[in-house]
């Protein structure tokens, strides 16, 4: 009961940020909390995103971008606490939770709903133990971090082949694959990848917008799966792999396809590129910034049940690794391919 209270309380602070005093801007606002409450998420967006310049405005965009990902502030929190009473892992239980639940491009929107809360207050003083934060910013806070974590969930589907068997010892080669691709990133060689994985040279593919990558296939079990990885110049290490979805062609990411065809001109596509811009989302960014980050921000902002709940990600990750008892708990990109690995 205490729980949803406070889940009620958080839904009002932000119905009476978004509501004025009666004049036009006010009337604009009830106006744009009345097309939340209907979910014209798009609405929303079309209304404000070119000429966002408040924290009410902010507010808006974060709650509709997080709306199209098929989620809201109360739901994650209720996602989150109910992986803390699974019998299983926590960790596992929210990610196929969250992907249960998702909609439409949900790592994109998502993404685009922690940058509209952190305009409202920087992420930054979000995981500063020593940042004074007023009650608001707290909240604040709280919902950039459930978005983050939620990032990282969905960000599992992405380089998994059946979310579903995530955590329950069976042989996702899609899985298998994507963790040898990170760590011959990370490492920029093949000497310690599973022997289950054979990797091809890297070859470099350059995308009409201009940027660069570095191409390999692993092979699993007789299935062959492609990885770009950036930046493309092969001395500078470590690297992460990019978050793909789908094939297209070097010269344009709207020939998108699920299925790479029999054409050497298709190529693993990244997730959140255009012809025109590069918004990159790779897999460390994810996995490990906005894990560390998002359960940092939830910790910041309130001592509570969701709190503690969300800590057992982390925690689950670091023992993963043998790290629970580390001075420094936060997670590298080692420690969430062996996580991977013990739950593949």
């Amino acid at each position: 009961m205490r729980k949803k209270g406070w889940i009620y309380s958080l839904a009002l602070i932000t119905t009476l940020f978004m509501t004025g005093c009666g004049d036009s801007e006010g009337e604009s606002q009830l106006e744009t909390q009345q097309m939340l409450d209907n979910r014209d998420y798009d609405g929303v967006i079309r209304k404000l995103e070119s000429n966002a310049n408040s924290g009410s405005d902010y507010m808006a965009l974060a709650s509709a971008y997080m709306g199209k990902a098929g989620f809201s502030i109360s739901s994650l929190i209720t996602k989150v606490a109910d992986s803390g009473d699974s019998e299983d892992d926590a960790f596992v239980a929210f990610i196929q939770s969250a992907t249960d639940s998702s909609d439409g491009d949900p790592l994109q929107n998502l993404k685009k709903s922690s940058f509209y809360y952190e305009k409202i207050v920087d992420g930054s003083r979000c995981t500063d133990d020593n940042a004074s934060l007023s009650a608001f910013e707290k909240d604040i806070c709280l919902y950039a971090g459930l978005s983050k974590v939620s990032q990282t969930a969905i960000a599992v589907s992405y380089i998994s082949d059946d979310i579903s068997t995530f955590g329950d010892d069976s042989d996702d080669a899609q899985l298998t694959a994507s963790t040898c691709a990170m760590q011959y990133a990370f490492e920029g060689n093949k000497n310690n990848i599973s022997s289950e994985c054979m990797i091809s040279n890297e070859e470099t593919i350059t995308f009409a917008n201009g940027i660069t990558y570095g191409v390999v296939t692993v092979t699993v079990n007789g299935e062959t799966f492609e990885y770009l990885i950036t930046p493309s110049d092969t001395a500078v290490v470590p690297r992460s792999t990019v978050i793909t979805k789908g094939y297209c062609t070097v010269d344009d990411f709207t020939t998108r396809v699920d299925e790479k065809p029999n054409d050497s001109s298709y190529h693993a596509c990244p997730l959140n590129e255009t012809n025109s811009t590069n918004d990159e989302i790779t897999t460390e960014e994810i996995l490990v910034d906005a894990l560390n980050n998002g359960v940092d921000s939830i910790g910041i902002a309130l001592s509570d049940d969701v709190a503690e709940d969300v800590e057992e990600f982390k925690k689950e990750v670091l023992e993963a690794n043998n790290r629970q008892d580390d001075t420094n708990q936060t997670i590298t990109v080692e420690d969430i391919i062996k996580y991977l690995e013990e739950k593949n």
